[in-house]
């Protein structure tokens, strides 16, 4: 795995690039994980 740094990060999201195009199957299974941990988190105050 690249190196993210602060710098990095900015450009990206001035810029908007580089873009990550995903298959809606692969977007929907990486999802119900995220919101399980947004979940978990939000209900111990985390």
């Amino acid at each position: 795995m690249k190196l993210n740094t602060l710098e990095k990060l900015y450009l990206c999201m001035e810029y908007e690039e580089p873009e990550i195009i995903m298959d809606k199957n692969l977007l929907n299974a990486a999802k119900k994980p995220i919101e399980r941990m947004l979940e978990i988190s939000h209900r111990y105050g985390l």
